[in-house]
């Protein structure tokens, strides 16, 4: 966007009359080489220290997400927004105005009425948020602006922000560009993505990235500075996920009693090997009748899975119950007796480990957990003794695995013992939470 054109929003929205503007729903409670904030207590060579006497920060937090969706993105960032203010940082969130009115713990909002998901509709979020944020740091400005990468970014932030002289801090969960290649995305399109991220990611104050590979990528693709980048491992809500009946999860849910359940629940997307565990759970539910496999989520891949399960004869055996609401998937992390992250050998690369947010919410429910990982990254030796590690796209190891566990109630304890202690002491979060606002205030402080 260009000064004239930013001049002209500017304008617009100094005329505009004020009883039309959103109403601000405030403080209404309903229902390695980089910078690595996680992997165990002590503070590692680079690490963000926490500065509990740093001043509370003022925070714009603009996020195209479909709240209505009970997804990883729209969980996330309620999380992380709550638990900001929480930790006394006033938050201002941005996002598509849902169909069932809401209000987050602590937080102001403006919903934005003009919104989708085709490029139209897009272009108006993108329009509306922007004149919106001019508004609201006209009136009191931010210290921060705070942002999820998306697959089509704002066009114009990078003048935006520089515009109104307002430090941006980019949030980066999984490889963007990957993921859209992975999709069929013509490589015109690839290209167009990459010069926005690039956009984008130079005109970062910092950039919190949650794997040590796309921080990695991050430096290595675009020159950004190492100091502007934090690998932020994110959290888990230790309340919402926690050890729980059950007997009485399963009679909820309609599970037998008698079925050793094995659970996944995440997106169906390519990154999540779905194939392999299939093939897996196929091989050892050959030798135990009572072995069922429970598939929380949807996506791409959805429909490729269910044929899958239909080939293999386990329509029965494979259970596919689709999205479930945040407030009542803990129903079938309580059901389980065994969690599992099925990463593809690609992903574990790109990550450089198998850190994702479902792990956490695994470790923190009680759950033993199967992971998919290389013994050479970075997440192979923290998981070493918290979760039982197999390789990449190996079906029978997996399938070894899970007969393993399943006949072991002492070892299933074990490792759920294990990751819910590491959990609950590292990775809340509160605690994610903290230190993203630890590491905004510093890089604020740095460039000052």
């Amino acid at each position: 966007m260009s000064p004239a054109l930013l001049s002209a929003v500017y304008r617009f929205v100094a005329v505009y009359p004020e009883d039309a503007t959103p109403s601000l729903v405030g403080r209404e409670i309903i229902d390695c080489r980089f910078p690595v904030i996680a992997m165990g207590g002590n503070q590692r060579e680079g690490q963000i220290g926490q500065d509990r006497n740093s001043k509370p920060l003022r925070i714009a937090y603009l996020a195209l997400v479909e709240i209505d969706v009970a997804n990883a993105c729209s969980v996330h960032t309620r999380e992380l927004a709550e638990h900001l203010a929480a930790s006394g940082h006033e938050v201002m969130l941005i996002m598509p105005k849902p169909m069932h009115a809401q209000a987050w713990r602590g937080i102001s909002h403006v919903w934005v009425r003009w919104w989708g998901f085709s490029q139209l509709r897009h272009l108006a979020f993108c329009v509306e948020s922007a004149w919106r944020l001019i508004l609201l740091y006209r009136r009191r400005s931010f210290d921060a602006l705070y942002v999820r990468e998306m697959p089509r970014h704002y066009p114009f932030l990078p003048a935006l922000t520089q515009w109104l002289n307002l430090p941006l801090f980019v949030e980066v969960n999984g490889w963007l560009l990957e993921e859209l290649r992975l999709e069929g995305v013509p490589a015109g399109a690839l290209e167009s993505a990459k010069r926005r991220q690039q956009a984008l990611f130079q005109a970062a104050a910092g950039i919190l990235v949650s794997t040590v590979g796309n921080a990695d990528k991050v430096e290595a693709h675009y020159g950004i500075p190492r100091r502007q980048i934090v690998v932020q491992e994110l959290g888990t809500n230790t309340e919402h996920f926690s050890p729980g009946d059950k007997p009485a999860s399963r009679t909820a849910i309609g599970l037998s009693p008698d079925w050793l359940i094995v659970l996944f629940a995440g997106s169906f997307n390519p990154h999540h090997d779905l194939g392999t565990l299939l093939e897996a759970f196929a091989r050892m539910a050959a030798v135990e009748g009572r072995a069922r496999l429970v598939l929380v989520g949807h996506g791409a891949l959805w429909n490729s899975v269910r044929a899958r399960r239909e080939a293999l004869g386990l329509a029965d055996r494979v259970l596919m119950p689709g999205n479930v609401p945040y407030g009542r998937v803990t129903q079938y992390f309580r059901a389980a007796d065994i969690g599992v992250l099925p990463l593809t050998a690609s992903n574990v690369k790109q990550r450089n480990g198998a850190i994702a947010l479902k792990l956490w919410d695994y470790m923190a429910a009680g759950l033993p957990v199967v992971v998919t990982d290389f013994p050479s990254t970075p997440s192979a030796s923290l998981l070493a003794d918290k979760a039982a590690v197999v390789p990449p796209e190996d079906p029978d190891a997996m399938a070894k695995t899970f007969d393993n566990l399943l006949g072991s109630t002492s070892k299933r304890a074990r490792l759920a013992k294990a990751g819910l202690n590491y959990v609950r002491q590292h990775r809340t979060w509160r605690q994610a939470a903290a230190e993203t606002a630890d590491f905004i205030a510093k890089r604020l402080h740095d460039s000052a």
